[in-house]
């Protein structure tokens, strides 16, 4: 086994997050090593940056090789559970830059209510109101305390929007419900789209406050936090999966990384998977044992910090692992509390409508290219006579459509909606073989002369009214380690325990509803509609939204880590992304994590290296 020279911080990963603890870090003289499981994406510019539909979007070549590590998952802990053998529900990215090169780059900051989650609703309906076996929890921050990092984040990336709430003044076009701003957005909206413009004038005239999608993604050229001016966006359709081809979309491959590099205090190390966290008798981290994929040899990085810093099933699953005498259960798992409050998210289209004649040029742009309706997220709306607390975003428009992701079952305006499905059974469930959907515009198959013509005709004629919902934690929802499947390396695989429940769908049979109105309102020739919510399944996907399994708190009795991240039974390790959410907003999470990871590293800087290995308050 090599053992490196000592360093004062180690990261699991190389993606967001650790691009950013980097450039902060090393900033300020600290020296810091990533270890990262995947590729170098900087040694070909071309790599991520092309416009190759079958490796990128068919074979995901910017995720996890599936036949080396994988997740297994079982909807509740009364059924057993199947590893994942292709890529479904979720897609984590690996190498250099993570997922945040392949991005939709849709950036969002939380409401403030979603920071005071449970204490809100008890305050407001009443603790009855709470879900039985709901475990929903206040954060340990609020919106006021974050402001300032989200602030600091949108201007050093470039953000992309339409301010509606400048430090408590509304202003017009922007999103009403939003916490207040201490800037404005440092650049205007992307360019609207066709189908977006409808939807915004549809939900106008129903008394709702449409406004254009926040993106990380610049509307026009900018010069970032590196220094460097970037280009806009080109609308080239090819976004979601890729990478940007004039970096007009955020990465820590465009900023953080390279100006962390150019410091000489930085370094990343590739195709090398960490194992383990290692610690000493006093239960504190030492550094991590990784083995290179190349040679296959181990090695250990010495570290005085620890940061964990990949995707959130990753972070999860290495703290799980990393099991000592002084740490039996794993490290932050001293009261059992790692793998609680994993939480995933409501992300569904329930209405979709052709307009025969209409081209909506959906083949360009990029998913950023929509309209949002947030009247009926989180508590923007009078949940007393209700029956399910929460709520979801409701959005149209968007771009980088090819011709076979538009097949839907529509039905002609007026008619019959699609049926709600029956429930199964957990241990019944199938995927849908095909034909079991219908055709693209009615009918029965999705093959033949009639299928391929309306293909032809109308493949971008047709847009879907999508939502985002939040989703809460149970008792029964969790992550653990599986005591069957293992990975190539013989290590247990992680293991997801997750289904919706009674509340999801009562939210989302009202939100559903709402999509549809709006969709009438829209004049479509056909429709179809979608008004109940089918159990979740693994093998579609609906989001890479994973967050919980570290949550972050006020104590360690009911979390992993504090607001700064770091590890209450293990002070010099910490963990950064998702896994803190304590529960899961109804929209998408990387603007929040983004300004989690400023946070954690403005707390290194100024207290935690101050006074190594002490909690911070």
């Amino acid at each position: 086994m090599t053992v490196f020279p000592k360093v004062e911080v180690v990261t699991v990963g190389a993606g967001w997050t650790a691009g950013i603890i980097a450039q902060q870090l090393t900033a300020e003289g600290h020296r810091v090593v990533s270890i990262e499981a995947g590729g170098d994406r900087f040694a070909n510019p071309n790599f991520a940056h092309n416009h190759d539909t079958l490796y990128h979007m068919l074979r995901t070549g910017l995720m996890y090789n599936l036949s080396k590590e994988t997740w297994t998952w079982r909807p509740n802990p009364r059924v057993p559970s199947l590893p994942i053998r292709q890529y479904g529900s979720f897609h984590p990215g690996v190498g250099v830059g993570g997922a945040g090169v392949h991005w939709a780059a849709q950036t969002w900051r939380f409401y403030p209510t979603d920071f005071m989650y449970r204490s809100h609703h008890i305050q407001r309906y009443g603790e009855d109101r709470i879900p039985q076996g709901c475990t929903v929890q206040d954060w340990g921050i609020t919106y006021e305390e974050l402001e300032p990092y989200y602030s600091r984040a949108d201007y050093d990336i470039g953000l992309s929007g339409q301010t509606g709430n400048l430090n408590g003044t509304l202003l017009e076009g922007g999103n009403p419900f939003e916490g207040a701003r201490s800037r404005p957005y440092p650049l205007p909206p992307l360019v609207r789209s066709i189908a977006g413009d409808m939807f915004s004038d549809a939900a106008r005239n129903l008394g709702y406050d449409p406004f254009p999608q926040p993106a990380a993604i610049l509307s026009r050229a900018y010069r970032d936090i590196s220094g460097r001016e970037r280009a806009g966006c080109v609308y080239c359709g090819f976004c979601t999966r890729y990478g940007c081809e004039v970096d007009a979309k955020a990465s820590a491959n465009v900023s953080h990384i390279p100006l962390a590099l150019d410091t000489g205090l930085y370094e990343i190390r590739t195709y090398s998977k960490v194992t383990h966290v290692n610690v000493n008798r006093d239960g504190m981290a030492t550094g991590v044992t990784y083995i290179d994929l190349v040679t296959g040899e181990t090695h250990e990085q010495p570290a005085e910090v620890v940061i964990l810093s990949g995707f959130t099933l990753s972070n999860v699953r290495l703290l799980l692992l990393s099991r000592s005498e002084t740490h039996e259960n794993g490290i932050g798992n001293d009261q059992g509390m790692v793998g609680k409050n994993y939480t995933y998210q409501l992300s569904k289209t329930p209405a979709s409508g052709v307009f025969e004649g209409r081209r909506f040029n959906l083949y360009m742009g990029n998913s950023c290219l929509q309209d949002v309706v947030e009247n009926f997220n989180a508590d923007n709306f009078d949940h007393s006579d209700l029956d399910f607390i929460g709520g979801a975003s409701i959005a149209c428009g968007g771009g980088e459509r090819e011709p076979i992701t538009s097949a839907h079952n529509l039905q002609p305006a007026g008619g019959n909606t699609a049926p709600a499905a029956e429930e199964e059974e957990p241990e019944r469930r199938h995927p849908p073989v095909a034909g079991e959907f219908g055709s693209l515009f009615g009918g029965a198959t999705q093959w033949g002369r009639e299928w391929k013509e309306n293909l032809r005709n109308n493949w971008d004629s047709s847009i879907s009214i999508g939502i985002q919902g939040e989703s809460l934690p149970y008792t029964d929802q969790y992550l653990d380690l599986d005591p069957t499947y293992k990975d190539s390396m013989g290590l247990p695989l992680l293991r997801v325990n997750y289904d919706f429940h009674e509340n999801d769908r009562r939210l989302y049979r009202y939100v559903a509803a709402r999509c549809e109105e709006i969709m009438q309102a829209m004049n479509p020739t056909h429709i179809r509609t979608t008004p109940e919510l089918d159990p979740y399944n693994i093998y579609s996907y609906q989001s890479t939204h994973n967050t919980g399994g570290a949550i972050m708190g006020i104590d360690p009795g009911s979390s992993v880590t504090n607001k700064y991240g770091q590890v209450w039974d293990t002070p010099n390790v910490f963990v950064t992304g998702a896994a803190l959410f304590p529960q899961n907003p109804g929209m998408n999470p990387t603007g929040t994590v983004i300004a989690l990871a400023y946070l954690a590293a403005q707390a290194l800087k100024n207290t935690y290296f101050r006074s190594p290995g002490e909690i911070m308050a």
